[in-house]
Parts: C-alpha cells; structure tokens; sequence
C-alpha cells in the first residue's frame, strides 16, 4: 500500500541473486526508465524506483485481473474480446514505438487483463530504445547485455531476434 496516498501499489524486486550483480540492477532500472517514459492506458504505469535494505525495487500501478496466459489456459477467448485485447495491445505498443522504444518480450504472461476488460503491457525490462532525437539507434540495455547474447522469451521471438540480430518495433507486431 502506497500510505501517502492511500492505494494499492505492485512491487517488483531482483531476485536476491540479482541484487548482487551491477548489471542486473542497470537494467532494471532501465526497465522502469522505460515503462515510466509511456503514459497510455494500456501501458502499466511506473510510480518510483527505490532501494531499501540493499534490495531495488519498482512501485507500479496495482493491476487487478489475470495475465491473458492464465485467460487462455481457461479454454478459448470469444472471437469479440480477442479482438478487443488485440485492438488494446495494438494501441499500446503503437504508444511505445511513437516513443521508440520496442518492448522486445512481449508474450500472454506481460500483458494483464484489467478487472474491467482492458488489457495493461507490463515488463519493459527487455525495451529498447530504437531511435533517439538525433536519428540514431540507442540500445537501452545492449550495455547491460553481454556480447552475442539473445534476450527475450524463445517461444515468441521473432526471427531476427531468434538469430541475435538487430531488432525494431517490427519484432513486437511478429
């Protein structure tokens, strides 16, 4: 609970692995550096990045519903609400990539379905910067990645990902 302003809040934390590895710590911060640069009702919406008692931590908005992995494992989605939760993800991700930046891990089990029926793109800890102001791409977590290695989720990458090539916003439509 967020006691100055009395709601619920999500917190994340690194695993206590994780807490230990510099890197690690980067790129979460990057990953908050990046959901809190998008402002779109269909985006989870970062509050503040802190550390207490050596643990680093992420305060975002409380999303109550389910995750659209556990709604599928429920059986198939009416033909109406798929729609509904494609047009919503569509629309997020249009948000992050209007900024330039290409979520990179986007899967059933990152996007969470509102009580109310709306869909909430959560996990930017992959985003990439793919333009900057000056035209040039700014990967946000490429120096935070050893070198050669392939990040994301193997069963929704797409192909250039899979291959460790470079990637745009056209990796999240795939």
């Amino acid at each position: 609970e967020d006691t100055s302003l009395k709601r619920k809040v999500a917190l994340k934390f690194l695993s206590e692995y994780l807490q230990r590895d510099e890197v690690a710590r980067k790129r979460f911060l990057r990953e908050a550096q990046s959901a809190a640069a998008l402002d779109h009702p269909y985006i989870c919406h970062i509050h503040e990045v802190g550390e207490a008692d050596g643990k680093h931590f992420i305060v975002m908005e409380y999303v109550k519903g389910q995750t659209l992995k556990e709604k599928l494992q429920e059986g198939p989605v009416p033909l109406k609400q798929t729609l509904q939760i494609g047009m919503e993800i569509a629309e997020a991700l249009e948000e992050a990539h209007k900024a330039g930046i290409a979520h990179r891990d986007l899967k059933p089990a990152n996007i969470m379905l509102t009580s109310g029926g709306h869909v909430k793109v959560m996990d930017f800890g992959l985003a990439k910067k793919v333009v900057d102001e000056d035209g040039t791409e700014q990967d946000i977590t490429s120096a935070l990645t050893r070198e050669g290695t392939t990040l994301g989720t193997i069963a929704y990458m797409s192909p250039e990902q899979l291959r460790g090539k470079t990637v745009d916003t056209r990796s999240d439509i795939f």
